[in-house]
């Protein structure tokens, strides 16, 4: 049977591949602990369940205008004006099944076969496997140190052949935060050679200690409209509705129209009873992702302790999100290897760091109960230190 050569270079998703291990081990009745999610353990937001059951009882769930409806879009409006202080039409607002489907739509928009898309490690599992479904280039930029890149080595991995850059702030999986100066100078530089800068901003609102996510489009010198800034979001992580499958763009109107004649020809459009769902959790706001980030803070305070009883592991506290991306290279550089021998030899489950573009490196999720987060770490130290 004959498959094509892009299907044949597509890896399969890291993560979603260990949440079916840690699921099917589950049921098996194994002893596991999964550290290596991305789902908040809250429940949705009141909001969004009533919204959802009154669209229900209507008994009709049907198509809607293949970039969302009217009152979402609103909604996402509102949000965007008084979180990255720029007001979009609703004509630069396409609503889509997922995130993961926004930032799919625009790299399918912009990106020609051979052109380059950039971005630094660590990156989240999928991009470089949906530059290359779009016949890409995806050019990733490892920190000289730490992780996070210097503005100058990004720059210099910029090429005539360069299409778009594309940074996730707060970053998963390390859960640090690029700030103003970097955000600022990036804008700069994308505007100044005219390439596009797609911000994921889906965790943008999950960070800790009472600071703010930059914009990007604080620093931009022009319109909406003319703008090269490109700005993904949802409902997913702030709201922990990752099972609605809500995402949005926020782009300049030819960039928007472009995705949705995309978006037309490949789901239609997204559910009308998500998106229903998505307008409670947005009109329910601040209140809710407030408890959320406190609950998160206290979690990751509390995965910071149990790391720094390691012997030999380096860690980066977390500014944001719900990751941690501790360095284990001391014990084994090689991560698929360690991740293994962990989840065989002690139930918990983690990421490889090779997954995100950084070697020696696990991530781990701190979005479920603290029980388990103590119990997870607790475990893998008795395995590396004991």
């Amino acid at each position: 049977m004959h498959l094509s050569n892009l299907a044949m270079s597509v890896g399969q998703s890291a993560t979603l591949r260990l949440n079916e291990l840690a699921n099917n081990l589950k049921s098996e009745g194994k002893d596991i602990i999964h550290l290596g999610g991305g789902e908040p353990e809250a429940d949705i937001p009141g909001g969004a369940y009533e919204k959802a059951v009154e669209k229900l009882k209507t008994r009709r769930v049907r198509y809607t205008p293949t970039s969302g409806i009217k009152t979402l879009k609103e909604k996402i409006r509102s949000y965007t004006r008084d979180n990255y202080g720029v007001e979009p039409a609703l004509q630069n607002i396409v609503v889509s099944s997922g995130a993961k489907q926004s930032i799919y739509n625009f790299l399918t928009a912009v990106v020609n076969p051979g052109d380059q898309v950039v971005f630094p490690a660590p990156y989240w599992v999928s991009y470089t496997e949906m530059v290359k479904l779009v016949h890409g280039q995806p050019v990733v930029v490892k920190p000289a140190k730490g992780l996070l890149c210097d503005i100058g080595d990004l720059e210099s991995h910029i090429t005539s052949n360069t299409r778009a850059v594309m940074l996730n702030t707060p970053n998963n999986p390390s859960g640090l935060m690029y700030g103003e100066d970097f955000i600022k100078k990036l804008v700069g530089i994308c505007e100044y050679r005219g390439i596009y800068l797609m911000m994921d901003d889906i965790y943008n609102k999950l960070v800790f200690d009472g600071v703010k996510c930059p914009s990007a489009f604080e620093y931009s010198q022009k319109s909406l409209d003319e703008s090269v800034i490109v700005s993904i979001n949802g409902v997913s992580k702030t709201f922990s509705m990752t099972g609605f499958r809500i995402g949005w763009s926020v782009a300049s109107q030819a960039v928007t129209q472009a995705m949705t004649r995309i978006q037309a020809q490949i789901t239609s459009c997204p559910s009308e009873l998500s998106q229903e769902a998505a307008v409670g959790a947005l009109e329910e706001g601040d209140s809710f992702t407030r408890k959320m980030v406190e609950d998160l803070q206290g979690k990751r305070d509390v995965m910071a302790e149990e790391l720094g009883k390691f012997k030999k592991v380096r860690f980066e506290k977390p500014q944001g999100t719900f990751y941690g991306f501790p360095d284990f290279s001391e014990y084994e550089k090689d991560s698929v290897k360690l991740s293994g021998r962990i989840l065989e030899k002690t139930g918990v489950v983690t990421v490889p760091g090779k997954e995100f573009g950084l070697e020696g490196h696990l991530r781990i999720s701190y979005c479920g109960k603290k029980q388990d987060i103590v119990e997870g770490v607790k475990r893998i130290r008795k395995l590396l230190d004991e």
